[in-house]
């Protein structure tokens, strides 16, 4: 199964001063070092965002919400909706750790379910995962009905997670699954100061 690259970059960004996805870390932005790996990986890449202002120098797909302000599940829907493929491969803009393998692992050992996600220490990460075109009716009708956390949504459709031992040969202190939703969180994990230019 052929996938599109997704990067959600259309959070609300209310606990971070500045947008996430622009944040320079070394010589990259956080969305540039990410559009690399998936331009690397993927023929088709979606931005993810309901600012596309912010993105429109970079050359990829930008989609919007179908449906404004309900969170994450509203933009892997949109994009789902518009990628050309059966499926996509999201990754949202702050994860400033995760690796190629980490995508390479979950694409090669993807087997046609209809999500693929990881856990991580106890914890699910849905924003890290595949998510085919076979349960769109399911996701329409979740956001429809207001059951819009995409973590309870997980509970009601077929989903294959990945389990911190199938990962510790790729990824063995999961940094790819940190995400910087602070400044605190960028102080701890990253250092210096906050910079988009």
């Amino acid at each position: 199964m052929k996938l599109t690259g997704v990067i959600l970059a259309g959070g609300s960004n209310r606990r971070f001063p500045v947008p996430k996805g622009l944040v320079r870390i070394g010589e990259q932005r956080l969305i540039e070092r990410l559009l690399e790996i998936h331009k690397s990986l993927f023929d088709e890449v979606i931005i993810s965002t309901n600012t596309p202002e912010l993105y429109i120098q970079y050359d990829v797909r930008l989609i919007g919400d179908i449906y404004p302000s309900l969170g994450p599940i509203v933009g892997i829907y949109s994009s789902l909706m518009n990628a050309s493929h059966d499926g996509i491969f999201v990754t949202p803009c702050d994860t400033p750790f995760i690796g190629r393998e980490l995508i390479e692992y979950m694409m090669r050992v993807h087997e046609g379910e209809p999500i693929v996600v990881c856990r991580h220490r106890g914890i699910i990460h849905p924003l890290i995962g595949i998510y085919t075109k076979e349960i769109l009716e399911n996701m329409e009708n979740a956001i429809i009905t207001g059951r819009t956390r995409i973590i309870d949504f997980l509970e009601d459709v077929k989903t294959r997670i990945l389990t911190e031992e199938e990962l510790v040969h790729i990824d063995p202190e999961g940094r790819g699954f940190i995400n910087i939703n602070t400044p605190e969180e960028f102080k701890k994990h990253i250092g210096g100061r906050i910079c988009l230019d």
